[in-house]
């Protein structure tokens, strides 16, 4: 699929699934897990072949292959799983069959997702030639003992030394993910995370509050009620949120999405496209797209996977077309995270109606209760609307 001129449509982003693990953490619920080495190879002939291949889901879905033309890339992320697990040079390859298949636009982000103590200077360098100018470190606490909890298998040292290895490598745009909320986790963790931060002064941070899911180690154990969780209250982790967007909106960093602070000009331009109603791509097990009106996912077990590729050419699993009622609720789900709200004016063109006539009394007690408010034709999220986002979220799903 070589293109001859630049496309005009919409820019396009791809992510890329590395499923590989040490370790499965506690409260992980991603399509990941320790594997054996013996797997990597066929998974990754898997995942080239599902990119160079693509007219065969296209035209499974009978989106057809002439729609692809329509777009370029200018984003492209590596995920997992652990995709700093595998040789630097596969992800190099991976992108060489991204560019023979692709129009890549002049100044993509690239981006590669690393646990620390998975990184070193020669994987880096192999990275940085192969074009990747972003680095997402899953740090998630400083707190040795909260790590070994999770089953995290690096120490908070570890972490500083992965950072300082990017930036001494010239590495100018790097990421951090923190998590609220975990077991044992305190006031004084959190502003020790806090205070590290500041001094480490990375580009990007993506700040969760953590959620319990029922097929994850954390989930079992929280299920039975075992008092080992040991979690913050509701209170101390709406605490822990409050004190960070205070904090760092003080600072250097300014929040533009419900979990995700930046500093001028770094906004994660692929994690916009699912805000904002772009079109992305995903390659790998349990991978999710979102194109021309449709939304499909890939079966999640590698092994699966593998053997999907090989016997029909693709390997999804769940596809569905997005109505007019799905993709309005989905345009208030996502559009409310960001901080800049949702451009009611532009969302009623759309539509073919007024967003706000027609939304009029949920608008009214959500505003009357503090949780959102509208500024200059943007529907906005209060502070305190971030913090029950989900319950205003519900109101404008029906």
């Amino acid at each position: 699929m070589n293109h001859p001129f630049p496309p005009t449509s919409p820019n396009l982003g791809l992510y890329v699934h590395i499923p590989f693990c040490l370790s499965k953490c506690e409260y992980c619920h991603f399509a990941s897990g320790v594997f054996s080495k013996e797997m990597i190879t066929p998974y990754l002939s898997a995942l080239k072949q599902e990119i160079e291949e693509l007219r065969v889901p296209l035209e499974y879905l009978n989106i057809g292959k002439h729609s692809i033309s329509n777009y370029q890339v200018d984003s492209i992320f590596f995920g997992g799983g652990t995709p700093s697990l595998i040789d630097g040079q596969e992800i190099g390859k991976v992108l060489q069959v991204i560019r023979s298949c692709f129009f890549i636009t002049d100044d993509p982000e690239i981006t590669v997702e690393v646990n620390p103590g998975t990184l070193g200077i020669e994987k880096l360098n192999q990275y940085k030639k192969a074009g990747v100018n972003r680095i997402s470190i899953g740090v998630q606490s400083f707190q040795d003992h909260i790590l070994r909890k999770m089953a995290r298998t690096h120490t908070g040292q570890d972490a500083i030394d992965t950072i300082k290895l990017c930036r001494d490598q010239g590495i100018k745009n790097i990421s951090l993910d923190f998590i609220a909320g975990l077991p044992s986790q305190t006031q004084n963790d959190w502003q020790e995370n806090l205070i590290r931060i500041a001094d480490l002064s990375p580009e990007h941070l993506s700040l969760y509050m953590l959620e319990i899911f029922q097929n994850t180690g954390l989930g079992h154990r929280f299920s039975y009620n075992d008092e080992e969780t040991n979690l913050p209250s509701e209170e101390e982790v709406a605490q822990f949120y409050e004190v960070a967007t205070d904090f760092l909106n003080k600072t250097h960093w300014k929040q533009y999405e419900i979990s995700n602070f930046c500093k001028p000009g770094y906004q994660s331009r692929h994690n916009l496209k699912y805000w904002t109603d772009q079109p992305f791509i995903g390659f790998g097990c349990g991978a999710y797209s979102y194109l021309a009106g449709h939304r499909w996912g890939n079966e999640r077990s590698p092994k699966n996977y593998i053997n999907l590729l090989k016997s029909q050419g693709h390997a999804i699993d769940f596809h569905s077309e997005v109505s007019n009622r799905d993709h309005l609720e989905e345009v208030f789900f996502l559009g409310l995270r960001l901080n800049s709200g949702l451009n009611l004016q532009y969302w009623s063109r759309i539509f073919g109606f007024d967003l706000l006539q027609h939304y009029r009394k949920e608008i009214t007690e959500l505003a009357e209760n503090h949780l959102i408010e509208i500024s200059q034709d943007y529907l906005k999220l209060t502070p305190k609307g971030r913090l029950f986002s989900n319950e205003v979220f519900i109101e404008f799903m029906h």
